[in-house]
């Protein structure tokens, strides 16, 4: 029965022992994690008291923390924290009277210390502003002292304590980390669209005194830049934003039907026709006309569109009579015009017609780290449109978002993020997560990382090219010989 009792005693406080140290997982101010820990020694080791002491550089020793019997001006052993010190080993001592050493201390006697264990917690110090940090146990009683038992469990305890804590630390600086990211720049907003790069407002700040001018404006930029969101800009900043604006992609459209698009068709015109239609510049008439990837319109009907610029009609198919339409043209393009009129595709008169007042749309690779503020918008976005709960970016994903070059500019990051929302399990999105975890990049965290890599890839090069010689090896590298030696010592490198 005694046996039975004892088991139970055994698992109580097992599940007790598990419980906290899963508390203390999760906790990140390290005060709090230490009290938990503090709790933890005295149930598992069944002691009287316990202490988190600290010292400074100068001996001065302070109660951090207090649990158990006294309160924080009941002495403790000094001689046993002594000991810790200089044999920077966790103690153990069963019984104090009859220990050589510490039976004759005034603070034992008084308070009938009988058993001591103590550690000192070496990962704490950078918490503490360079002070030790001491974990100390005592008991008061003969039936409670400690054995080496108690010696291994308080060894493994303690360095708990000190590893949690450490993981604690890591877990504030990659905040401040992160932090120090978002401080770096700060998200703009301007309708629809998020930037922070001095790139990106430079472009439009050229849109905003574009639009009010009344004349044609070529979007020039990768797909994906956001040239539409550029082109609705102009519109609503136009004195025609309050008629309509009709954006048209005119690479999506058979060449064999754009004319009819853009201009519209009489009833019977050619076999399908059922009906008058009017094209899209009819029904842009009084606003704005967006004809994105312009550089698509066959040369057949350029000159049709080159009258629509130059006299402001145009003739639908199967008509001769003209029709009137007042249209501003934004058209954008992701090839070279230019070399589109050299080569014949397209018409120089057309170009200089739309060349007006060209404005060039950044790709995202050139906009510094708008590709993290526009990926968190969109994940702010996506998780409002899903319902989802708010998620977050791990720092190693933000950290991949800004190196990656995005090819296919915002488009690609909405896609990414968007899939990354709808498919998210946990409550941060990793690189894996977005599709980042074999995507370009730099392979090194920091330039100083690259630096040392390319270093110690030279150095290595040289001493292969001249074997047990550090003088023709620091001639290869335009160094001298000490200064090679004291990059070997740096990195570790063996001389070859």
């Amino acid at each position: 029965m005694a046996e039975m009792q004892k088991d139970n005693n055994r698992d109580d406080l097992l599940t007790a022992a598990l419980r906290m140290t899963a508390s203390m997982a999760v906790e990140e101010n390290v005060i709090a994690l230490l009290r938990q820990g503090l709790s933890l020694c005295i149930k598992v080791l069944n002691c009287d008291r316990g202490l988190l002491i600290s010292e400074s550089s100068d001996d001065v020793r302070e109660i951090i923390e207090h649990q158990g019997a006294g309160d924080k001006n009941t002495p403790y052993s000094n001689t046993a924290i002594q000991l810790v010190k200089e044999k920077k080993e966790p103690l153990l001592i069963s019984d104090t009277i009859s220990d050589e050493l510490l039976g004759t201390q005034e603070s034992i006697n008084r308070q009938d210390i009988r058993s001591v264990l103590c550690a000192r917690l070496d990962t704490l110090k950078h918490a503490f502003a360079d002070k030790q940090v001491y974990l100390y146990l005592d008991s008061r009683t003969i039936s409670q002292s400690f054995s080496m038992a108690d010696l291994e469990t308080f060894r493994l305890l303690s360095l708990l304590m000190a590893n949690l804590v450490k993981k604690s630390e890591l877990l504030v600086e990659q905040e401040a980390v992160i932090e120090e990211l978002k401080n770096r720049f700060h998200e703009k907003q301007f309708e629809d669209l998020i930037f922070g790069s001095e790139a990106f407002e430079k472009c439009l700040t050229l849109v905003k005194q574009g639009a009010s001018a009344g004349v044609p404006i070529l979007l020039i930029g990768e797909t994906g830049t956001g040239k539409e969101a550029l082109a609705r800009i102009v519109h609503n900043l136009s004195p025609r934003k309050e008629g309509p604006f009709l954006a048209v992609n005119c690479g999506a459209i058979p060449a064999n039907l754009i004319e009819s698009e853009l201009f519209g068709h009489e009833k019977g015109a050619f076999t399908g026709a059922v009906g008058m239609k009017r094209g899209h510049f009819e029904e842009a008439s009084g606003g704005t006309l967006f004809l994105d990837e312009v550089g698509e319109v066959p040369p057949q009907v350029q000159s049709s569109f080159l009258r629509a610029l130059q006299e402001g009609e145009i003739t639908r198919i199967g008509s001769s009579k003209p029709v009137k339409v007042d249209v501003r043209i934004v058209s954008a393009t992701n090839v070279n015009l230019e070399d589109a009129v050299d080569n014949g595709s397209f018409r120089k008169d057309l170009y200089y017609r739309l060349n007006v007042f060209p404005v060039e749309a950044p790709p995202v690779r050139q906009r510094g780290e708008d590709s993290l503020l526009l990926a968190r918008y969109f994940l702010k976005t996506y998780c409002e449109t899903y319902g989802s709960r708010q998620l977050k970016f791990t720092s190693d994903c933000e950290k991949a978002i800004l190196a990656y070059d995005w090819p296919g500019n915002v488009r690609e990051i909405q896609n990414h993020v968007q899939r990354a929302v709808i498919t998210a399990d946990g409550q941060t999105i990793s690189r894996s997560d977005l599709g980042l975890e074999n995507r370009g990049g730099s392979k090194f965290a920091s330039l100083r990382e690259a630096r040392e890599a390319v270093d110690r890839e030279m150095i290595q090069n040289a001493l292969s090219r001249s074997p047990n010689n550090l003088t023709n090896a620091a001639k290869i590298l335009g160094i001298d010989r000490k200064s090679l030696r004291l990059l070997l010592e740096k990195y570790n490198i063996n001389q070859v």
